[in-house]
């Protein structure tokens, strides 16, 4: 029995995402589980997988590299050994037959019903130019359509050099551009992972906030962080902000809600999302469960997921879910600053550099660690009041956090 290979939706507003090319070739051998072909969306790049056993067959005409590809659009078919692929006749029939169905969330590939998806007849090679995996994570960055470059590389693969040569070129001839007012300059086109991000901060600045700001004394927690990387340790401050705020978000689950459909929705779990600078833009990989787990296993998270967002290797699955946001500038020395939303979610928390500052301590001034904080919220899931609670209750942690730790 011949079963389908269809391109899946990823999260419930995927309508398309970019085919970025075949992992297996037509003709092989695969298993259940063998990722067939990757899928660029608009937030993560997705290995789609085989939910079968069987041999690949790739429909002639498929897309190519690069291409854009709708939700439902069949690609491939698994045959059992020997079996002959269907016939053009009979994918019509079943194409006709089948009731339109929208593909699940992370359903990639259902065996179990038909697709009306239409089938591309043109002629074309089954695989694309040959990239190295480093070329093809540069040219995501850099934005350049790899495709359709010529390699330099052994067997005419294309290699980074090659991305980067073509970025330069390209960015070399977009400069002569004029872009307004006779100013010279270029036009950058953005991703469609970038267009995701704009368009959520479009939604963000419509959103009712307030922000509040204040300091707390980090005196003991810089004093906690060097003792335990003394020991062996690694937390960096984001973990300990992260630990800290999990144990508040606990105690001010108002904190970790978000307004849906003019309802409040107060969840069960504290997911915080930590965000991450990387050459293609701002990720957001979330933490699960933190309130559940220990300052190491906070630690070892956020690590796995900021090495994986450098690699662009994070999966939709690590970008999802996330109740509550930190956000960390003090390593650029920013002081203070007003994070933006980051919808669904209702509250983010800025963290600004610790300061050496002259302090009131007991009777005396003397030196002492000083961090600035700043809480976004949305008004309509929170007052001032309960989001004021919640951040002195962070302030208090902070200046004690033996307590929590």
């Amino acid at each position: 029995m011949a079963f389908e290979i269809l391109v899946p939706r990823f999260g419930w507003n995927m309508e398309e995402g970019k085919f970025l090319g075949w992992l297996k070739n037509d003709g092989d051998e695969v298993k259940a589980g063998d990722a067939l072909f990757s899928l660029e969306t608009d937030k993560a790049t997705e290995e789609v997988e085989s939910f079968d056993d069987g041999v690949l067959h790739i429909l002639p005409g498929g897309p190519d590299p690069g291409v854009t590809v709708s939700v439902g659009l069949r690609v491939a078919y698994i045959l059992t050994p020997g079996e002959e692929p269907p016939s053009a006749a009979q994918v019509a029939v079943s194409s006709a037959s089948a009731a339109p169905a929208a593909a699940a969330e992370g359903d990639a590939n259902s065996n179990t019903a038909g697709s009306n998806a239409p089938v591309l007849t043109r002629e074309r090679s089954t695989r694309g130019p040959a990239i190295s995996p480093r070329a093809r994570r540069v040219a995501k960055q850099l934005g350049v359509e790899w495709t359709q470059l010529k390699g330099s590389g052994r067997t005419g693969r294309i290699v980074e050099r090659d991305v980067r040569t073509a970025a330069k070129n390209r960015g070399a001839a977009a400069s002569v551009a004029i872009a307004r007012e006779g100013i010279r300059g270029r036009l950058v086109p953005l991703s469609a992972r970038q267009q995701a991000a704009a368009e959520k901060l479009t939604t963000s600045a419509a959103i009712p906030t307030v922000t509040l700001h204040t300091e707390a004394d980090a005196t003991e927690l810089v004093t906690l962080r060097n003792e335990l990387r003394s020991s062996g340790g690694a937390p960096s401050f984001t973990d300990l902000f992260v630990k800290l705020s999990a144990s508040a978000l606990r105690e001010h689950s108002l904190l970790n809600a978000s307004w849906q459909n003019g309802s409040l929705f107060i969840p069960d779990e504290v997911n915080i999302g930590i965000a991450v600078d990387t050459d293609a833009g701002l990720v957001v990989p979330v933490v699960r469960v933190a309130d559940e787990k220990s300052l190491d296993e906070i630690t070892a998270a956020t690590q796995d997921a900021a090495a994986k967002a450098r690699a662009d290797r994070l999966r939709l699955d690590d970008l999802q879910g996330g109740t509550f946001t930190i956000t960390n500038l003090g390593m650029y020395s920013v002081d203070d600053f007003t994070p933006l939303l980051n919808p669904p979610q209702g509250s983010i928390l800025g963290i600004g550099r610790i300061v050496r500052k002259p302090s009131v301590h007991g009777e005396q001034v003397v030196p002492r660690d000083r961090i600035s904080l700043s809480l976004t919220f949305d008004h309509r899931v929170a007052d001032g009041a309960p989001a004021a609670r919640f951040l002195d209750t962070v302030v208090r942690s902070i200046e004690a956090p033996r307590s929590i730790l």
